[in-house]
């Protein structure tokens, strides 16, 4: 579980009898078989969705955490990239909210036609980059590890099977400084974007869901002694997802 102690000891019973249990998942899968919420749907990629996974499309938990942030702080204001596409899920919200084209990343290549397909069928105005965004990187390219669930790619964790991503700098995709908030749900490479806000001065808001099962609680309070060392300042927690605001 990717939440710290005290929450996993609180979250224990929940998370393995409703967001991640087997017998729930192939009800979802074989009766249900899409992801629906409000008036969205969202198609699944089987081979890359372990069935337990499928409980947490059944009972609505499904990116829980940072689905109640954005919509509780998302409005027109905030101009997004999103950093971790998944099935479309976050992102999808997130045109809805703001009413403005989303820039969506999503490095792992075997996700990206079911996403594409999603953000298109909820009729979003979206740009899709199946690459990885970097801050002025000299290096072309970055590598990554898959598992046969979806929502564990990372670069941080070393797995059997890994790929190899083209990197894209982000001042080709922000060349007039029109995007003011990040959204990132990126198994790690939270880390990365935060410790490059200072170079990234037209961010004001991001979004990020923090993985204690990647960090140690010293990188825990390095991550939020940077946060503070370039002025943001939290404004809403759900679990282990949090919203800052830049103070000016």
């Amino acid at each position: 579980m990717v939440f710290n102690k005290l929450t996993s000891l609180f979250l224990f019973p929940i998370y393995h009898l409703i967001h991640r249990n087997i017998i729930f998942g192939i009800i979802h899968k074989k009766l249900i078989k899409s992801f629906n919420y409000k008036k969205f749907k969202f198609f699944l990629n089987e081979k890359f969705t372990p069935l337990k996974n499928y409980s947490s499309f059944l009972f609505k938990t499904y990116e829980y955490n940072d689905r109640v942030l954005i919509e509780r702080n998302l409005n027109e204001g905030h101009k997004c990239i999103v950093v971790g596409g998944g099935i479309g899920f976050i992102a999808t919200l997130t045109y809805y909210l703001t009413k403005k084209k989303v820039f969506v990343f999503e490095i792992n290549k075997y996700i990206v036609p079911v996403l594409k397909k999603n953000l298109k069928f909820n009729k979003c105005d979206f740009k899709l980059f199946s690459k990885n965004l970097t801050i002025n990187e000299k290096k072309k390219v970055k590598t990554f590890y898959l598992s046969k669930d979806f929502l564990d790619t990372t670069s941080r964790q070393i797995k059997k099977k890994k790929i190899t991503v083209q990197n894209i700098d982000y001042k080709k995709i922000d060349k007039k400084r029109y995007f003011n908030t990040l959204i990132i749900d990126a198994e790690g490479d939270e880390e990365y974007y935060i410790q490059s806000l200072k170079k990234l001065k037209n961010i004001k808001f991001i979004f990020f869901e923090l993985h204690h099962n990647i960090f140690k609680k010293h990188q825990i309070k390095n991550i939020m002694n940077t946060l503070k060392k370039y002025k943001f300042v939290e404004r809403d927690r759900c679990f282990n997802s949090y919203y800052f605001i830049r103070s000016n």
